[in-house]
């Protein structure tokens, strides 16, 4: 039908064509414009080479053939998006305007040869897009500068990317200078300390300039720092040097403080062992426990020696650990020690069972001693721990006046906490002691050191401290490093105490003066540099104050508002220090201001908090609702609403959310609990149809189908799942075809039972005495006919044709004539196979058959039954 239809059509169309002119042909472009069929469009597109023809196109199409047009004029100039080698900045520009991509198109402007180019591309294209890829190009803060300016009213994008990279470049900046000053900071620091040599601060302060410069190895590239690391080893060396001595005298100290407190921990350890022993410790766990803290033991005794109380506690520790592994041990070979024991059976298990006494006896084993008839014995109530809480407080109140003596090197107020300290031992407990032990051992040495010290004579230390303080004077140190030195001379002046030796605190107060000179520039530098820190803190004031008045609190970004605060806090704190009076005044100024402005704020949060406060309440009505199907929706829904609330401050939104999740949490366990709660009813109710089914599969014996019958009528009454009641109605049905294949083999066997009767009476030639004693079909009456002239012969071969069984091979003959024969008259004559076997039986029963015969007729009477 189609094939005519197109035959017609198109002897309509020539008849068409006879009678009426022939519009005008299209052009190209009209083509491509009125195609409505997608592929047959892109294959016209990419017909057309010129390139002001697709320009046209483009200018001229809808979206969807704009976007194939580019589409396939992108493929031409940049074939699988990548950029064509050599290609000139028109192509370029061509390809940026075509692409979405945003990185091919910054890939295409960053090819474009110089930045000029590019600044202008980022200032003139049509397309926006186009532009901010030629602004992400632009590097220098020059022609960022000049291309904010001109974004500014006209260009959103462009000009948030030019502040942002010109905010990025003056934090680079910034964090370059900051970087060369802490360079410059550790190079005349360490070469200070290297002129000066050790005193006391030395350690500390090349700590600090070893950590400042490990601080800024990841920042270090492209300065000039080659000469530090080799400052820093001389200062290391210094260091080396100065603490060999000490280092030795300490090790023996440390090591001796550092075994006491492996013993104490391996302690520790085996005490948390016991009573972490529960019903699921094993053997092995224990074991492996015991091997470990064995080896830790002899590690930590290897040089010293633990104390005799230590030790036993170990030994005593090890004994009761190795007694329950050897219990859990027993316990895992005899699995049922956990059954049900006769107490002669439990009595033979509990001499293998010893358990330790500071572990509490497990369940298994509780049992046991009760099966066994032993008695529980009584807990021996735990021995009351000391409580040295008040000797203890009183013993660190003296440990640190007698730190404070030390610092102050009074030697009589030091000794006297120390006395005082060791009255108070007997009032403390051992572990109390021990832990106080190392800090007291420091403070005794450093105590021992002070009183050496003071031994000597006061004078040659002050004449050392002249030649020191004299040193300074005209030193090339920078003036807050000397200022520094200068103070702690004076300080060590000061702890030597007072003596007659007026020349020499002249002496010393003369050199002062003079090295300090250098000193009071540099501080009348800090104060100028303070003042100019005041007049920065001023100005933001100002700004702020500017900021408050002009912005349009009404459609605020809140966020950006809270940005500017935090920015200018940091900012304030950076304009530091300044002196006492000028900083409480620049602070109040500037907090009012951020008051102001932060005012504005409040009240955004206020209205944000309370709408979602009235979340929260409608989240708590969900929750005591009743339905909670609705409820979960409810919440959910509140849930999105809140997520499209205003700023709000990070404290009260917490404890608002806390709240609502509170109530969420609460709908949702209440769906659970309803959900719990129907499925456990129908959990009960298909427990109730399964044992229906329970109860007919146990009366199917008795009552046959009846028992499945009355099941059926009760699973109909009752509501199912529909899983279910398709699994309860196929095992009824399973019940009744068991039953029914049960009767149907009954039937069976007593069917055969009677062919076999028929068979003995064939065999025998005796008479039934009822038909009730044969197969169906076959009649008493038979075995009575008066004999006829029947060819037995030939009954017993169709019996055996019947039966498909063979015949003797003298019988072939008569076989192949008698089958000849059954073709030609029908096969039996219409007759079924078991009509035809009974009218074959009742013929044999008046036929005279000779032995011989009679056993072939019944072997192939039994071959068809």
């Amino acid at each position: 039908m189609a094939l005519f239809k197109k035959l017609f059509n198109r002897d309509k169309t020539r008849n068409a064509t006879d009678t009426k002119k022939a519009p005008a042909a299209k052009t190209g472009r009209q083509l491509i414009l009125s195609e409505k069929d997608s592929d047959r469009r892109l294959t016209l597109i990419k017909e057309v080479t010129e390139e002001n023809e697709l320009e046209a196109l483009i200018r001229e199409a809808d979206k969807e053939t704009r976007q194939q047009i580019e589409s396939v004029w992108l493929e031409r100039l940049a074939p699988s998006g990548m950029l064509p080698s050599g290609a000139n900045d028109q192509v370029l520009t061509r390809i940026a305007s075509l692409t979405q991509d945003a990185a091919l198109a910054k890939s295409a402007v960053a090819a474009i040869g110089d930045e000029p180019a590019r600044l202008a591309l980022a200032k003139e294209h049509s397309l926006a897009r186009v532009r901010l890829a030629a602004a992400e190009t632009i590097t220098s803060a020059d022609a960022l500068h000049e291309l904010q300016k001109h974004a500014q009213g006209k260009d959103k994008a462009v000009y948030r990317h030019c502040k942002d990279a010109l905010a990025a470049l003056n934090a680079e900046q910034e964090a370059r200078q900051k970087i060369q000053d802490k360079i410059d900071y550790i190079r005349s620091n360490a070469e200070t300390l290297l002129r000066l040599g050790y005193g006391p601060e030395f350690t500390g302060k090349v700590q600090i300039l070893k950590q400042r410069w490990q601080n800024l190895q990841n920042a270090i590239e492209g300065f000039d720092t080659a000469d530090i690391p080799a400052l820093l080893e001389k200062l290391e060396a210094i260091l080396t040097a100065q603490k060999e001595e000490e280092q030795k005298a300490a090790a023996l100290e440390a090591e001796l403080q550092q075994a006491t407190e492996q013993q104490q921990r391996i302690l520790a350890h085996l005490q948390d062992a016991l009573e972490s022993i529960s019903d699921d410790s094993t053997a092995e766990s224990l074991k492996e426990t015991l091997l470990s803290e064995e080896g830790a033991w002899a590690e930590a005794t290897a040089k010293h020696s633990a104390s005799a109380s230590q030790q036993k506690q170990y030994d005593n520790a090890v004994a009761e650990i190795t007694t329950a592994a050897s219990a859990l041990q027993y316990l895992a070979e005899h699995e049922d020690v956990k059954g049900e024991l006769s107490p002669e059976q439990a009595r033979e298990h509990l001499p293998h069972l010893a358990w330790p006494h500071s572990a509490s006896a497990p369940e298994w084993l509780t049992a046991l001693r009760k099966a066994a008839g032993e008695k529980p014995k009584a807990a021996k109530p735990a021995p009351a721990k000391q409580d040295d809480s008040e000797a203890r407080a009183k013993a660190e109140a003296l440990i640190e006046t007698l730190e404070s003596a030390l610092e102050a090197k009074v030697v009589a107020d030091a000794a006297n906490a120390l006395k005082q300290i060791h009255r108070l031992n007997d009032k403390l407990t051992q572990k109390t002691q021990n832990q106080m032990q190392g800090r007291l051992r420091l403070l005794t040495n450093q105590l021992n050191e002070l009183r050496d010290w003071q031994g000597f004579a006061v004078t040659p230390k002050k004449e050392a401290l002249c030649e020191q303080m004299e040193a300074l004077i005209d030193a090339d140190i920078a003036p807050d490093l000397l200022a520094e030195r200068i103070k702690e001379l004076q300080t060590e002046w000061k702890s030597l105490g007072h003596s007659n030796d007026r020349d020499l605190w002249q002496r010393f107060q003369e050199a002062s003066d003079k090295a300090f000179e250098p000193c009071k520039a540099y501080f009348a530098e800090q104060a100028q540099q303070r003042e100019k820190l005041v007049s920065l803190r001023n100005q933001l004031t100002e700004e702020l104050r500017h900021y408050e008045a002009n912005m349009d609190w009404d459609s605020a970004d809140w966020k950006t508002v809270q940005n500017t605060l935090n920015a200018a806090r940091d900012t304030f704190r950076s304009y530091s220090p300044v002196d006492r009076a000028s900083h409480q005044k620049t602070q109040k100024a500037f907090n009012d201001v951020c008051d102001a402005i932060y005012a504005h704020l409040k009240a955004e949060y206020d209205r944000n908090l309370d709408q979602k406060r009235a979340l929260v309440s409608a989240a708590e009505a969900a929750a005591n609702s009743d339905d909670m199907s609705a409820a979960a929706e409810t919440v959910k829904k509140i849930q999105q609403d809140w997520k499209s609330v205003g700023v709000t401050p990070r404290g009260p939104d917490q404890k608002l959310w806390s709240q609502l999740r509170k109530h969420a949490d609460s709908v949702f366990a209440q769906l659970n609990d309803a959900r719990d709660a129907r499925k456990a009813e129908i959990n009960e109710t298909v427990a109730n149809a399964e044992a229906i089914v329970e109860e007919a599969k146990a009366n199917a014996e008795n009552h046959g189908i009846a028992a499945v019958t009355e099941a059926r009528e009760k699973l109909a009454e009752i509501e199912l799942p529909k899983g279910a009641h398709g699994r309860l109605v196929k095992s009824l049905s399973d019940i009744e075809e068991r039953i029914n294949s049960a009767r149907s083999a009954a039937k069976a066997a007593e069917e055969r039972g009677r062919w076999d009767t028929l068979l003995g009476l064939i065999s025998t030639n005796e008479t039934p005495e009822s038909d009730a004693a044969l197969p169906s079909g076959i009649e008493a009456a038979w075995f009575t006919q008066e004999s006829s002239t029947a060819d037995a012969r030939k009954l017993c071969i169709t019996m055996e044709i019947l039966a498909d069984v063979e015949s003797p091979v003298q019988d072939k003959p008569a076989r192949m004539e008698l089958q000849v024969q059954r073709l030609a008259e029908g096969m039996g004559r219409n007759l079924s196979k078991e009509e035809e076997r009974n009218a074959l039986i009742k013929q044999w029963l008046t036929a005279g058959a000779d032995t011989v015969l009679t056993e072939r007729f019944i072997a192939a009477l039994k071959a068809i039954i």
